[in-house]
């Protein structure tokens, strides 16, 4: 593992978050999982993270009882990447919006990604990936301040 490099993520319990665990560990940073309720003060008093991820789920932002997470995660000073629900959760709580979609985003899809960006660095612009939602985020509704550097046709992915 690389000294000083830890990312904190934030479970939402899909099975995803077991394999965003492993992946970041192959890219020899040191990851450490914790539920959804955990607090972003938590996060500061462990000390020693560089990022935040925040894993997809199987739910929808919408739903009665949606899971939630801690807002101040987001004014901690800790960069936060967002995976599928937990970039949706992450949009509106941040003053974007999300919608429904008509037809689910299923299976291995092309997504472009900004290859400029740090995280995408060493990728090609366009990418396979596997999508699985049915809620997504539309280029016009991303939150305030908020930078696109991956989309899915009109998308955000």
């Amino acid at each position: 593992m690389s000294d000083g490099e830890r990312v904190a993520i934030l479970d939402f319990g899909a099975q995803y978050g077991k394999v965003i665990d492993r992946r970041v560990r192959e890219l020899r940073v040191q990851s450490e999982m914790f539920p959804l309720n955990t607090t972003a003060r938590h996060i500061q008093e462990l000390g020693g993270f560089k990022a935040i991820i925040i894993s997809g789920g199987p739910n929808s932002v919408y739903a009665t009882n949606a899971p939630m997470i801690d807002p101040e995660i987001f004014t901690c000073g800790l960069p936060v990447l967002g995976i599928c629900y937990g970039f949706q959760l992450m949009n509106k709580l941040n003053g974007g919006s999300v919608s429904r979609e008509q037809v689910r985003e299923d299976g291995a899809c092309e997504i472009e990604v900004d290859n400029s960006a740090l995280l995408f660095n060493g990728l090609q612009p366009t990418e396979t990936v596997l999508l699985t939602h049915g809620d997504s985020v539309s280029q016009a509704t991303v939150a305030p301040g908020f930078k696109i550097i991956a989309k899915s046709g009109h998308h955000v992915a």
